[in-house]
């Protein structure tokens, strides 16, 4: 059984229908995933769409997204986790986070924005999926003033001395389409060497597509693919990793299990 820990299904088209895209996800042991909007219009949206597939879903503001009147989103989105903080399928707070990649981004707003969102997860007692690009040392750091805030670094990508302070933080480090790059050093680094349980499986859908794709898109249905590919830069039995990834799964979005008690 495989659970994709962050996608955004549902918020692009779709090459089939939501309900055709379960069944074969469900064939091939994808038994359950996150969809993580990325601003205040998506949170309806992954909320619908959450549960038509039985998946979970996170809402929070994208750094690449956040808006001038970004006070304005911060309280729709405390709105929002107040209104369905009884809703199981609210599993998480993200995709939130800092991007220092992109030019021209007000870093101060973005920090001011993601401290925001972490007081909420700390409110309503939920993890985060986190967005960090050439930022990971200050999402780190901002964390610390949150001792008890858990979650999943979305598409790690960090240096070994960043994975070892993540895994010490206790994160989960999530792995997807860039660990089928054989140039992708630092990921496939991070897959080989991260403990056995700091690990989860993602996909990014559509984003992050993988070296096999052939329409340059990825999709939940390319996790058993990750999965062997995992085994094999780990040299370990895909069936006991396989396990081992899905109960880091839960462990990183408790709420899960109750959606898979279903």
């Amino acid at each position: 059984m495989i659970i994709d820990t962050h996608n955004h299904v549902g918020l692009a088209p779709l090459a089939q229908s939501l309900e055709v895209l379960a069944q074969k996800a469900s064939a091939m042991g994808v038994v359950c995933g996150v969809i993580t909007a990325g601003g205040v219009e998506d949170f309806e949206r992954v909320r619908q769409t959450a549960q038509k597939l039985n998946w979970g879903y996170c809402v929070g503001l994208h750094p690449l997204y956040i808006r001038e009147n970004w006070q304005a989103d911060i309280k729709a989105l405390s709105a929002f986790l107040e209104t369905h903080q009884d809703d199981p399928h609210l599993v998480g707070i993200g995709e939130i986070g800092l991007d220092f990649y992109v030019e021209g981004l007000d870093r101060d707003r973005q920090e001011a924005v993601f401290k925001e969102e972490l007081q909420l997860a700390l409110r309503f007692n939920l993890p985060v999926s986190l967005h960090s690009r050439r930022a990971l040392y200050r999402v780190l750091a901002l964390m610390k003033e949150y001792p008890t805030v858990s979650g999943v670094l979305h598409a790690f990508a960090g240096s070994l001395d960043e994975m070892k302070q993540a895994v010490r933080r206790g994160l989960y480090l999530g792995l997807g389409g860039a660990m089928t790059f054989p140039g992708s050093k630092r990921v496939r680094t991070a897959a080989i060497q991260a403990p056995f349980g700091s690990l989860v499986l993602e996909t990014d859908a559509p984003d992050m597509p993988p070296v096999f794709s052939e329409t340059k898109k990825s999709s939940p249905l390319d996790l058993p693919r990750y999965l062997s590919e995992l085994a094999d830069l780990r040299q370990e039995d895909e069936s006991v990793l396989s396990k081992a990834l899905f109960m880091n799964s839960l462990s990183a979005f408790p709420k899960l299990k109750v959606l898979l008690a279903k």
